[in-house]
């Protein structure tokens, strides 16, 4: 009612209608067909994990630690857990042996299905990233595509086309089963495409305000005009 109220006391003028028109338009457009990132939890209700895992709502940890004689007597396992082969990660992951690169030896991961996914949507979180052996690689995988991570770093990926995608993270040692690695994942975000509601709305209000700020202002001139006759 309140915005009602303001809109009449605002047509009473007819340069203050633009104003009006044009935001009606925005606000009627933008509360049809909002559009807002969603953020993504990494507690255990929603990610499967296999290995050293530690999950809440705001991050997962992993490791590719499989006990304290991985780090000459340091144990860095975040929950207890042993890293597993990387055979039985591919297993768990749905891939085909071999996938992984055949040199990584152990390892942890965390994996979850996005369904109703549109062309366009982007998905997002950072990875950190602490080693203690540079050979180690963290993985985010895609389905079956893989992109491998050795540093810090903001991971975002934009679907091209529409479906339901499993998204894969992981943690991995390489050729050896000593100095381990551990993943920090945090931020994650889902955030839609904007919808063509949305977009045509706005452009649309935006033209009507052009339009009548145009009509108006030659208006105004013609009225000027007769005066000074």
């Amino acid at each position: 009612m309140l915005i009602k109220t303001v809109l009449k006391s605002l047509l009473k003028s007819s340069k203050k209608k633009v104003v009006a028109l044009t935001i009606l338009g925005l606000s009627n457009f933008a509360v049809a067909s909002p559009s807002h990132a969603a953020g993504i939890s990494f507690d255990t209700s929603d990610w499967d994990a296999i290995g050293d895992v530690s999950q809440s709502s705001s991050q997962a940890q992993l490791t590719n630690a499989f006990d304290a004689t991985d780090d000459g007597g340091t144990d860095r396992r975040v929950s207890g857990k042993s890293a597993v082969e990387t055979f039985d990660i591919e297993t768990f992951l749905g891939f085909t042996p071999g996938t992984l690169d055949t040199n990584f030896t152990e390892g942890s991961a965390i994996a979850r299905t996005f369904n109703n996914v549109m062309a366009g949507d982007v998905i997002s979180f950072d990875l950190g990233f602490d080693t203690l052996d540079s050979g180690d690689r963290a993985f985010v995988a895609i389905d079956n595509q893989i992109s491998y991570q050795t540093t810090n770093t903001s991971f975002r990926h934009t679907f091209s086309t529409p479906g339901n995608f499993k998204v894969s993270i992981g943690i991995l040692d390489f050729n050896d089963f000593t100095n381990s690695s551990r993943l920090t994942v945090r931020n994650g975000n889902l955030q839609p495409v904007p919808e063509p509601l949305t977009i045509l709305g706005s452009m649309t209000a935006l033209g009507l305000g052009v339009s009548l700020r145009q009509r108006f202002r030659k208006s105004g001139n013609g009225s000027r005009t007769k005066s000074q006759a």
